[in-house]
């Protein structure tokens, strides 16, 4: 298994920021969202974020579902839904995200009017998880993903493998994931077949004693080092006082490591509220201008814990002035009952929500 997966990998690793389906790549819940996108390890009982790294998913989500709607960008919508179960050696769960991207107007090739058109993408996909060590954890997705852009329809696979770590006194977590292995099966109409968005991730999550804070550090997009493109170099297209173009620098060592990184923190505020902020560099760098920096790069949210639900509010700024906002509802069915005939008890390893 691990020989075909690699094998796969070799044909369509793909660098950063190309690929069809771009679905893949919206956060299917709010935390997620506040902290850029990226949630590979530090392992909550909300079992959307285990959407996110199949090995994250483990026996405090057994039973539970989840729920998360919210908009991309104006007049484009998303919704998901996620639900886990244990099987015999196998944590499993099921997920749906469906993105709406609103109708369109329609132009033929002379620029007449054709009307509207619709356009939106789903993805359907199953997880499960398994217990390697007792600290240690693996997991696969496997899924499917269509797209409807007006007349034009294509379909695709898609695989994502991951693992993940905790310390005994859940202090420190680490994990890695290889994300969208696949390809497109039925491309869109007179297109070639496009690339599926690859992504290579690895994190670690600190969890510090006594104290109220949370880290999430990310290092996203491996497979390539250079994440950089000729119009987002300092000085492109200016011109010096001698009337010659200025010839734009290349971004050094640092400004190229930077761009794989995204990080996330929470602040509890006791045991029902907490507070969340990420920053995204390569989201920075590619949304924001010289003359208007704004939060670009920046996301936020809150998490309200309740007697029956949990609630959680994410937005992250992608170009100034326009933020992405998504609440999520986390649904233990347990947490309704009168009477608990059993306790629960949170699996070792694994914090508390």
């Amino acid at each position: 298994m691990f020989g075909l997966a690699m094998g796969v990998i070799s044909l369509f690793a793909q660098t950063g920021g190309s690929g069809v389906f771009r679905i893949l790549d919206v956060p299917l819940h709010s935390r997620a969202m506040a902290w850029s996108g990226y949630l590979v390890t530090q392992p909550y009982g909300d079992v959307l974020q285990s959407v996110n790294n199949p090995a994250l998913l483990n026996e405090t989500h057994v039973g539970k579902f989840g729920l998360s709607a919210g908009s991309i960008l104006p007049t484009v919508k998303s919704a998901n839904a996620t639900g886990a179960w244990r099987g015999k050696r196998y944590i499993w769960s099921g997920y749906a995200q469906h993105i709406d991207y609103g109708n369109m107007d329609a132009f033929d090739a002379g620029g007449n009017p054709q009307g509207t058109v619709k356009a939106n993408e789903t993805q359907l996909g199953v997880s499960a998880s398994y217990l390697l060590q007792p600290r240690f954890r693996v997991g696969a997705q496997l899924g499917m993903v269509y797209s409807v852009m007006g007349p034009y329809v294509s379909n695709g696979v898609f695989m994502n493998l991951g693992c993940n770590y905790v310390e005994r006194d859940s202090v420190l977590s680490w994990g890695v994931l290889v994300k969208n292995i696949g390809t497109q099966i039925i491309t869109y109409r007179d297109a070639s077949r496009e690339p599926l968005p690859f992504n290579i991730q690895a994190a670690v999550a600190i969890s510090p004693k006594h104290m109220p804070l949370k880290f999430h550090i990310t290092a996203h997009s491996l497979q390539r080092w250079d994440l950089t493109y000729d119009q987002y170099l300092d000085n492109g297209g200016q011109i010096d006082l001698n009337g010659k173009p200025i010839v734009p620098k290349e971004a050094g060592f640092a400004a190229k490591l930077m761009r794989h990184m995204a990080v996330g923190t929470e602040l509890a505020l006791g045991q029902n509220l907490s507070f969340l902020i990420g920053y995204s560099h390569q989201r920075r760098m590619e949304m924001t201008t010289s003359e208007r920096r704004g939060t670009s790069g920046f996301g936020w949210g809150m998490k309200f814990r309740m007697a029956k639900l949990d609630i959680t509010y994410g937005s992250a700024s992608y170009f100034p002035g326009q933020n992405s906002n998504q609440f999520s509802l986390s649904i233990d069915p347990s947490r309704f009952a009168k009477k608990r005939a059993v306790a629960h008890v949170v699996c070792r390893g694994i914090p508390a929500l």
